[in-house]
């Protein structure tokens, strides 16, 4: 005779919630796979003056390191054009 069955019921319910919850984190803390897509940082949020190159300042205004912007300027002419912004390494989805 079971003389807490509210008390079964609770702890399988509290048991599912703790799975999902873990197998969830697991997930969120697992790297891209093969079939997902990497992301590159869109064109149109650092060439703002729309001129078709990033300059170093545009670089600069959304954070981009000058270290980095002066490894991507292969031809070093000061500017990104868009093959040159291809080369930046993809930014893997959280």
């Amino acid at each position: 005779m079971n003389h807490f069955p509210a008390f079964q019921k609770k702890t399988v319910q509290l048991s599912a919630i703790l799975i999902v919850g873990i197998s969830s984190l697991a997930h969120a803390e697992t790297s891209v796979g093969p079939n997902e897509k990497n992301t590159s940082p869109p064109w149109e949020l650092y060439d703002t003056d729309k001129d078709g190159y990033i300059s170093a300042k545009e670089a600069e205004e959304q954070n981009m390191p000058a270290r980095i912007f002066k490894s991507l300027d292969i031809d070093r002419d000061g500017r990104l054009n868009k093959d040159e912004f291809s080369a930046t390494p993809p930014i893997q989805p959280d």
